[in-house]
């Protein structure tokens, strides 16, 4: 089977990959700053993207990727600061793949990036033209939100935290997802680290230049209702309240530029992600 190197292993994502591909009985190397208690049996390499000594990192990446039939990279950078991974750490990962000769280099994105002046998004869709401008065919994977998503506005431990100590539930109002199971994206990416259509879907020249496939979840619901779900899977009675979400990423899921009706390949719904929780 192929080595897949995965870049940014250790994070959410790159961790579904991992095992995914693990199960397909792919070795894997795991590019990430630190080690983690667990690797599930792939090898770890210890590489900062951004580190000052870029020789450094140029040699530590190309022993990761010496013989790799794919790197994958799902590193991510929610702070302004971090976001310098999408364009240096991306520019890395690409040179170095191509000095190594790996077959293909797959990269994880967001559906509708380029459609919004949003920050973080902006700096995804600057990598995206970094891998296609790159020396190494790539492929992007372009998915909607995850399951995990709302997480950030439903949970106690979110960053509306507060409100349910005063037994409210915030939602984002008057927005739509189409959340999507990590299990399904990890699925389209180690589809396309071996160089087959992901999830069966044919990837196609995107605005970057790159080839590109979008996978979403399978099936479009409003924020509030998703909030009823989370309420009833946790047995809460919080009291449900609609609350804006300001500047271009609310004015983005506003206008439904999230949302991806015909690239909806993926099999787990909301309702059975939480049943599962």
């Amino acid at each position: 089977m192929t080595t897949i190197t995965v870049v940014g292993g250790t994070g959410q994502a790159g961790r579904a990959v991992v095992r995914e591909a693990m199960a397909r009985g792919h070795d894997l190397r795991v590019v990430s700053r630190l080690r983690p208690d667990d690797l599930d049996g792939a090898a770890h390499h210890a590489v900062d993207l951004l580190g000052d000594d870029e020789g450094r990192v140029a040699a530590a990446l190309s022993t990761a990727f010496e013989g790799v039939g794919a790197v994958v990279d799902t590193s991510n950078g929610m702070l302004p600061g971090a976001q310098e991974v999408f364009t240096t750490g991306a520019r890395r990962v690409a040179q170095a793949a191509g000095r190594a000769g790996a077959g293909r280099v797959v990269v994880l994105s967001i559906a509708g990036v380029d459609r919004s002046e949003y920050g973080y998004y902006r700096a995804h869709a600057e990598q995206e033209r970094v891998y296609a401008t790159g020396p190494v065919p790539a492929t992007v994977v372009r998915a909607t939100q995850f399951h995990e998503f709302l997480s950030l506005y439903f949970g106690p431990d979110s960053r509306l935290g507060a409100w349910s100590r005063l037994g409210l539930l915030p939602y984002p109002r008057g927005c739509r997802f189409q959340t999507v199971d990590l299990r399904d994206v990890a699925r389209a990416l180690v589809d396309a680290a071996e160089g087959i259509d992901p999830l069966g879907v044919a990837p196609r020249p995107g605005p970057s230049g790159a080839r590109t496939v979008t996978v979403g979840g399978p099936e479009v619901r409003g924020a509030r209702d998703m909030a009823r779900a989370w309420r009833r899977a946790h047995g809460s009675r919080r009291f449900l309240v609609g609350v804006p979400l300001p500047g271009a990423l609310g004015e983005f899921f506003r206008a439904g530029r999230n949302l991806v009706p015909d690239g909806a390949v993926g099999t787990v719904t909301y309702d059975q992600w939480l049943a599962g929780r």
